[in-house]
């Protein structure tokens, strides 16, 4: 019996032991949980309210955010480098217990959470207007509403100011944004676009001449302004890495020789003001070609020459190739007008394009024959929605096909000096 007794009271007194440290170490686990969760809040709010001010206001630069709230506080770090801005949040909040686990005091609970913003630039875009619509002056489809309808795609971000016109089942395959909602046409008893990436309106970027304001500073300050009274200039790119340069294009009159892509355009920006540029040929290495209006209101074009401007390492086959173009025209970007041009030619833009005033398209697409398709490999950006043919019920009447491929390398990557957003984007979130 006695034996009984002391083995049933070691039992009980064990199991109330037991029970007593499980009861201890719930509440170790519950107030280890509370903080942890209360300090993520904590460091969340001060991200999402310094993320907020920055996106809002891209000059604001105070350092650190310090705040009281919900019983602990946040300190909020705004660290900036070129066009990145990081916004690093550390929550503290006192709090008080035993951890059984750690086997120690707990006086305070942290957590860090961080976003990094970033101006980023239109080369990340495979297709982006202002509005959907045509803008060639001279056209008789000018102010014409631009659509895409069953059978075209836009691979890569794509976006519009205004709205879309989609008839039919258009397909993009990245994500999709504009100001307004599309306006919907039904085709071929359909009425359904593809958004592979997603879609969301409500979204306006919009796009500031200061760009073409610093592409003339640097092209100045580096020698890489060609011309600024008035006369058109003519560059052939040889893929050896030199350029021809002719001005005016035809005679060259007043220059008439070849330099290395380098010694040209030590900035990697060549520009020409008050005249119009005429380019092709493959290029090598990076550069950013430029046409600005200056004092002549009809000039500012680039006009796209023989079979087009492509890279020598060939970025479609190789993503790390190193040889990158940008093409920016104040107003439009022409795709020359050449008859000798068959339905089965192949026009080959290896850039990316920027129309400030205007778009890219096609010399005359209304009034030629079939001209073959235009292949770009890179992104367009443009005011307006450039057409390059026009099309009835039997297919292509004129002008030329458009097929658009996005560089993945304009994603994280521009060439030298083409423009960019005038706001912060929000481009990575991480929680620690």
């Amino acid at each position: 019996m006695i034996i009984y007794v002391v083995g049933v009271s070691a039992i009980v007194g064990y199991a109330l032991l037991t029970m007593g440290r499980t009861s201890a170490s719930s509440m170790d686990t519950y107030a280890e949980y509370y903080s942890r969760t209360m300090a993520h809040n904590l460091a969340i709010a001060g991200a999402n309210i310094g993320t907020q001010r920055c996106l809002n206001d891209t000059s604001y630069n105070t350092n650190t955010l310090n705040t009281a709230f919900a019983g602990g506080s946040f300190d909020v770090y705004v660290i900036k480098s070129g066009d990145t801005t990081r916004i690093r949040s550390i929550s503290h909040l006192p709090i008080h217990f035993y951890s059984f686990r750690q086997s120690r005091w707990i006086n305070e609970a942290r957590d860090t959470v961080e976003a990094v913003i970033k101006i980023v630039s239109f080369s990340k875009y495979s297709w982006f207007t202002d509005q959907e619509k045509n803008g060639y002056v001279g056209s008789p489809f000018r102010g014409g509403d631009d659509w895409k309808i069953t059978g075209d795609s836009v691979w890569g971000l794509a976006h519009t100011n205004g709205r879309f016109n989609l008839g039919g089942r258009p397909y993009f395959h990245d994500k999709v944004t504009a100001t307004n909602s599309p306006q919907l046409m039904t085709v071929g008893g359909v009425r359904a676009p593809i958004y592979n990436g997603g879609y969301q309106w409500g979204v306006t970027v919009p796009r500031s001449a200061a760009n073409l304001t610093n592409l003339l500073t640097t092209a100045s300050g580096s020698g890489g302004l060609l011309n600024n009274t008035g006369n058109d200039v003519a560059l052939t790119f040889i893929n050896d890495g030199r350029v021809a340069v002719k001005i005016p294009p035809t005679t060259g009159s007043i220059r008439n020789d070849t330099a290395n892509i380098t010694s040209l355009a030590p900035s990697g920006v060549v520009a020409v003001s008050g005249g119009d540029i005429r380019i092709k040929g493959t290029y090598r290495g990076r550069i950013t070609v430029v046409a600005l209006k200056g004092s002549n209101a009809n000039k500012g074009n680039v006009w796209l020459d023989g079979n087009g401007i492509a890279a020598f390492d060939n970025p479609r086959s190789n993503s790390a190739s190193t040889d990158m173009m940008g093409i920016v025209a104040e107003r439009n970007a022409f795709i020359t007008r050449d008859n000798s041009r068959s339905e089965q030619s192949v026009f080959n833009i290896q850039a990316a394009v920027y129309c400030h005033e205007g778009e890219l398209t096609a010399q005359d697409f209304w009034n030629i024959g079939k001209h073959g398709r235009v292949s770009l490999f890179g992104g367009v950006t443009q005011k307006t929605a450039g057409s390059l043919g026009t099309f009835g019920g039997s297919g292509k009447l004129t002008g030329m096909d458009y097929s658009i491929r996005h560089d993945p390398r304009f994603l994280t990557a521009a060439p030298p000096g083409y423009p960019k957003a005038t706001k912060y984007e929000l481009v990575s979130w991480y929680e620690k």
